[in-house]
């Protein structure tokens, strides 16, 4: 006589991984993290009391990506909420930088340049690393990478496309792209047009249903390895850090190896029921620990607000530090190409206040060269003339 299973589809949308279990043994005989505390509710962070709070944030998301409002008002939402440092991390894109920079300057605050890339190697997890480059400098490299994984995202959407149709579920590719606006496309976009067309009631069912890691619907993206990643902000002189571990399968091996890879820092930061485990992981490899609210603006019952992260001071502080290190050889390289490069028209260069004495002293090495300097709070607008 047969029987029917009374198993539970598994739901295509991975959930965070408990680490609990792997925790406890490989790091039981760490020093207790004194920045633990009980779970917060998902509007308001229990802050540890014994310490300062840094009003920082370092993962968000605009229109151009994911996200539902434009750069400007990402950093405005962030002012109000008494944010002062913090950076904008589109999806494989920094196209919202700098209106995010020009609203900074007008509110007294500081954006670092950043964006979230997709990595991911074949056959393995996908994962999203974090990069954080100093204000007025550019590289070449990065953005033609975040072009070849934005032409990707549109392959990957149709390919979404295709396989609902085979399941009976059509839908218009274009519509898809008007849901993206400035975005390249992606799996957020594809289920807003599931909703829209009543196939699924919102956007976590269109996720457990079809578009979730081990839905029907979901489509691999370009294969771009995380240490690549790594790499690639390294040498654009820029600082890395792997965002959510909590969403990797296995954080306990992933963390090592990009350490090894030459990844910066970690994000701990984001709940505080999460900060004893992953902060020792950060330990463990001697990363930074930074973090992010990920405020997409999307669902206000499970994100955070901008800053709304328990990031102690001592941690940006550090962050700040490295930053002052790995950013002086990117800086100085751009001020020498100025310099070498600069005719009868003077040119203008917007950089971090705090790396000014680097900007004068690379400038010495060109008598020719004449800079006038006028700072506003964080940012210092540095013209050249010769």
């Amino acid at each position: 006589m047969g029987h029917s299973s009374n198993k539970k589809k598994k739901s295509g949308k991975r959930k965070p991984v408990n680490l609990m279990p792997s925790y406890t043994s490989k790091f039981a005989k760490l020093e207790a993290s004194n920045d633990a505390t009980p779970p917060p509710s998902i509007h308001s962070c229990v802050f540890p009391s014994n310490e300062e709070m840094s009003l920082g944030d370092f993962h968000m998301h605009s229109t151009c990506s994911d996200g539902k409002y434009r750069p400007s008002q990402v950093i405005q939402k962030a002012f109000e909420n008494g944010v002062v440092y913090l950076s904008l991390t589109d999806h494989d894109t920094m196209a919202g930088v700098q209106e995010a920079m020009e609203k900074a300057m007008e509110l007294g605050i500081f954006v670092i340049p950043g964006v979230e890339i997709s990595a991911e190697e074949k056959g393995a997890e996908n994962m999203h690393i974090l990069g954080y480059f100093c204000p007025g400098t550019e590289s070449k490299e990065i953005e033609d990478q975040l072009l070849l994984i934005r032409q990707a995202r549109h392959h990957r959407g149709q390919e979404m496309l295709r396989k609902l149709a085979t399941m009976g579920i059509h839908l218009d590719w274009e519509r898809v792209l008007e849901i993206a606006g400035e975005a390249a496309p992606g799996r957020p976009h594809v289920a807003q047009a599931l909703v829209e067309a009543g196939h699924v009631a919102n956007f976590r069912d269109a996720f457990a249903r079809y578009l979730g890691n081990d839905g029907p619907a979901y489509a691999e993206g370009e294969h771009f390895p995380p240490q690549e990643a790594i790499k690639m902000i390294a040498q654009a002189g820029g600082i890395s850090v792997l965002a959510h571990p909590w969403c990797c399968k296995n954080p306990l091996d992933v963390v090592p190896k990009l350490a090894a890879a030459g990844i910066h820092g970690l994000e701990v930061y984001h709940d505080t029921n999460k900060i004893d485990m992953y902060g020792a992981l950060a330990r463990e490899s001697s990363l930074l620990k930074l973090g992010g609210s990920d405020f997409h603006g999307i669902d206000p019952t499970t994100e955070r607000e901008p800053g709304n992260i328990p990031l102690p001071r001592k941690h940006l502080d550090a962050f700040l530090e490295r930053a002052k290190e790995i950013w002086a050889l990117p800086l100085r390289n751009k001020v020498k190409t100025i310099c070498e490069s600069l005719q009868d028209k003077p040119e203008t260069l917007v950089t971090w206040s705090e790396l000014v004495s680097i900007v004068q002293e690379e400038t010495q090495e060109h008598q020719d060269i004449l800079i006038e300097i006028s700072t506003n709070k964080h940012y210092s607008h540095i013209t050249f003339h010769r």
